[in-house]
């Protein structure tokens, strides 16, 4: 009996210590958090990058020998354009004999953001992940492009940096809806695209442009993660533990302009117009590829709603959507063909670690280090010629 009490007292005192402890710890975290809203956020999307095509054909360029720094929440972001508009280094024309060149073309997603710079970009991470020396790749990404862009800039541009490959990397979200809507679907004010919307009138009929609020949502906490989750501390070390939960509910939108539109069942007419414009934008990539005796090779990228989501397919939707008819279009023109999206679900699966931005569709830093190897990988296992 007379070692029962100081056990007794020990036990408690260790208790109370514990939860002296964790109410600190919330308590400081929780006033962190106020601290950190207080903080000024950036605003990527009103950086002036963007100029008018000097060529006068239409579509925007990147504005060459930019040289910034931007914030996406708390992430510190440079942005550096070498002299001939690419988010990359100082490039010359002519290539390095015996080393070829690899050409990506693509959207915001290529172009790097929100990558902490052009090294951490999955282009710059595709590079450094293949035997020094093997490849020199070139970004020619640029925000808010669709392939009809990216044909556009192959044939003014990308051709004449003396390529091997050229990399379409089209993004789930949009690039469907930015091809269907043309070369002038945008103005540039100010440095930045700014949407037609007398052109989104004219070529998406109004049942598709009424505001639909179905977006896909997060799925409901369960079991001690439904308790956790009210706890500031544990939202802040979930991300540092891989104890997220990442999962989200897919809805269908109807609204031509919200990702979850291309994933619709039954596709609208004018998604399948849509498609037609990107399939026929690749067939004229790859004769225009052809005649300069470079190979072309398609990556789709999917969305973070598509990878995460808890049922990938329902009567209404099908998360294999668009990229289904990449899919069966290089199949058929036998042009190497990379989806992300099943590489990166059982990434996901396995490692619960977030790879887009939580307020923001891009990759992060570890999105980016992720497809810049699954890339890597494909390329030198199926599109490098031997």
């Amino acid at each position: 009996m007379a070692g029962t009490r100081p056990r007794r007292l020990a036990l408690a005192l260790a208790l109370l210590t514990a939860t002296s402890c964790l109410l600190i710890l919330e308590g400081g975290v929780r006033f962190d958090d106020w601290l950190q809203s207080r903080k000024p956020r950036g605003a990527p999307q009103d950086l002036p990058l963007l100029r008018e095509n000097p060529n006068g054909t239409g579509s925007y360029r990147l504005r060459p020998n930019l040289d910034l720094e931007t914030r996406v929440g708390a992430s510190r972001i440079h942005i550096k354009t070498n002299s001939h508009g690419m988010h990359w280094r100082e490039t010359s024309l002519a290539g390095t004999p015996g080393r070829p060149r690899v050409a990506f073309l693509g959207d915001s997603f290529t172009f790097g953001s929100w990558a902490a710079d052009s090294a951490h970009s999955f282009v710059g991470v595709f590079e450094s992940s293949l035997p020094a020396g093997r490849v020199e790749a070139l970004n020619f990404g640029v925000g808010g492009y669709g392939l009809v862009d990216e044909e556009l800039l192959l044939r003014e541009v990308a051709l004449r940096f003396d390529l091997s490959y050229v990399i379409v990397v089209s993004y789930m979200g949009n690039d469907f809806r930015d091809t269907w809507l043309g070369l002038d679907r945008e103005t540039i004010v100010n440095g930045t695209a700014r949407l037609d919307m007398d052109n989104l009138a004219a070529r998406v009929p109004a049942a598709y442009r009424t505001p639909d609020d179905r977006i896909p949502l997060p799925c409901p906490d369960q079991g001690f993660r439904l308790i956790a989750s009210r706890s500031a501390a544990f939202r802040r070390l979930a991300p540092l533990l891989d104890l997220e939960n990442l999962c989200v509910i897919f809805r269908p939108n109807m609204n031509f302009v919200q990702p979850a539109f291309w994933s619709r069942l039954p596709a609208p007419d004018v998604a399948l117009k849509a498609k037609d414009a990107v399939l026929e934008s690749l067939d004229r990539m790859k004769a225009l590829a052809a005649e300069h005796r470079v190979r072309l090779a398609v990556v789709a990228l999917p969305t973070a709603a598509q990878v995460y989501a808890q049922t990938p397919w329902s009567e209404n939707f099908d998360t294999a959507l668009p990229q289904a008819y990449l899919r069966e279009f290089c199949r058929d023109q036998k042009i190497p063909y990379l989806d992300l999206l099943p590489l990166l679900r059982r990434l996901a699966a396995a490692s619960n670690r977030r790879m887009y931005l939580k307020a923001d569709i891009h990759l992060n830093d570890f999105g980016h280090a992720r497809v810049g190897a699954l890339i890597a990988e494909w390329f030198e296992q199926t599109v490098r010629e031997r």
